[in-house]
């Protein structure tokens, strides 16, 4: 079979590398105060929950921030006491970084969503209520990232 003349440049494989859960856990976290969970580059976002506790068993609103390739996504949530929540990126516009997020305990619609990718990016968490007594604000998230083999 005939050959090209000239060189040919080697191909430079990449792969997505499994990293462990990003975790966010504080006791008490601090009223209106962002987390950061992760920022990494080149970035699979696999899924992505969190949940909040207090001894009063009270729903507490909860605000997520997602941060890819420069775009905001921004939304906050009232959510029941010690039930995680999953988010995920959906169809909406980010409507200049109030939208773009949804909820949902289901984490079947949530893994159906959120394998989301990005250059560059961010999450954040936090309480936006007055927090409870004993009150806990935890997130796990877990991505891949690009690699060079």
């Amino acid at each position: 079979m005939p050959v090209a003349g000239g060189s040919i440049a080697a191909q430079t494989k990449y792969h997505y590398e499994d990293h462990d859960a990003d975790v966010v856990s504080e006791a008490p976290p601090v009223q209106n105060t962002w987390y950061e969970v992760f920022y990494a580059e080149d970035v699979r976002l696999i899924w992505c929950r969190f949940l909040q506790a207090n001894d009063e068993a009270a729903v507490k609103a909860i605000a997520v921030r997602w941060t890819i390739d420069g775009q905001v996504y921004f939304s906050t949530v009232g959510i029941v006491n010690n039930t995680p929540t999953y988010v995920y990126r959906n169809w909406l516009p980010s409507a200049a970084g109030t939208g773009g997020l949804s909820f949902d305990p289901d984490k079947h619609l949530a893994a159906y969503y959120t394998d989301k990718k990005g250059k560059d990016f961010k999450v954040e968490i936090r309480i936006t209520d007055v927090p409870g007594t004993n009150q806990t604000l935890v997130c796990h998230c877990v991505r891949e990232t690009l690699e060079e083999t």
